[in-house]
């Protein structure tokens, strides 16, 4: 299967989107097959060499009741949309609607009959950060949501009908503004209700508010950091998930686990049992953290209980690496 990406560019103050391999999209129209969703929209887009230099262009440049490709499958997603000018270099978090710029797209090329390429969307990235989000976990969560819509409805049933709304909508298939307005009705009933945050479901969000408070939430201002330092607190201390990310570890250093912030070997400094010490710390800065994204063992540090503790000791909290020079 092959891949491609698409890529914002600075063009006379106003982006424009180029792909690349360059050859991928040449005069083809574009498909989007949102997989979990079981749904294809097409986008109205078709990729043209202009001035020698790929590009991506709508078939009706000047309709501004349709989206460009990446605003599509924001929107679809259920994510702020991206502006086109890059008018702010400081990103915030949590991202909100033309605050921020999407640095690069990447797709799955999954169908090319010469006339009509189908991509599936794999991950975005953000301008003026590292932040990647993962959007087929992203999508994943939307079908959740949809296929719990009783149980969300029971319990928050205006946040449910805007979660159906905006189903409705994208299972039409067809590149429309107005999937953006029933997006942006999600984001805002779920923000009256768990604060802000990019969190695509509302599943999720809810497990995490009838969990027990923790430890690292003391001095949190705003239900949105609360619910965020939660989510971060026990996808850290989910046990059956630490040991396969020092399992991992383990494996990637040749059979060693070690502290990455002071460097302690708990062995030679404890003994045999002396691993006990290493935790599991989610590197994921809090405010960036995407709540329904799966995570993955490269998402996990192995620090010392010690460095841990530390770590968690200011708001926000430091970085592996701030430790480690710190040392």
């Amino acid at each position: 299967m092959a891949n491609c990406t698409v890529r914002w560019r600075s063009s006379g103050g106003r982006g424009e989107f180029e792909y690349v391999p360059a050859d991928t999209l040449e005069d083809r129209w574009i498909d989007v097959f949102f997989e979990p969703l079981g749904l294809t929209i097409p986008a109205e887009v078709m990729g043209v060499k202009a001035q020698g230099k790929p590009r991506l262009r709508k078939a009706e440049k000047n309709n501004r009741r349709k989206f460009h490709l990446p605003q599509l499958i924001m929107a679809v997603a259920r994510l702020p949309e991206p502006a086109r000018e890059d008018l702010n270099p400081a990103v915030v978090f949590p991202l909100e609607n033309k605050a921020f710029v999407m640095d690069d797209m990447d797709f799955d090329i999954i169908d090319d009959d010469g006339i009509t390429a189908t991509l599936a969307p794999l991950r975005v990235s953000i301008l003026h950060s590292h932040v990647q989000i993962d959007l087929q976990d992203r999508l994943t969560a939307i079908a959740a949501d949809l296929a719990q819509i009783e149980n969300i409805k029971a319990i928050h049933p205006d946040l449910a009908d805007a979660i159906e709304a905006h189903g409705i909508e994208i299972m039409k298939g067809v590149n429309s503004t107005v999937i953006r307005a029933a997006a942006d009705l999600v984001v805002n009933r779920q923000a009256e209700i768990f604060g802000k945050t990019n969190a695509g479901s509302a599943v999720v969000l809810e497990e995490a508010y009838a969990k027990p408070e923790t430890d690292i939430e003391e001095g949190i201002v705003g239900i949105e950091g609360r619910m965020l330092t939660r989510i971060h607190a026990y996808k850290e201390r989910d046990r059956a998930f630490a040991i396969m990310a020092k399992k991992h570890f383990r494996d990637k250093n040749g059979g060693h686990l070690v502290c990455e912030a002071c460097k302690l070997d708990p062995i030679v400094f404890y003994g045999p049992n002396g691993e006990r010490c290493i935790e599991a710390h989610h590197k994921i800065p809090i405010e960036e953290l995407q709540p329904d994204s799966v995570t993955r063992v490269e998402d996990m540090a192995m620090v010392c209980a010690s460095c841990h503790r530390i770590i968690h000791s200011v708001k926000p909290c430091l970085k592996v690496e701030d430790v480690r020079k710190a040392s």
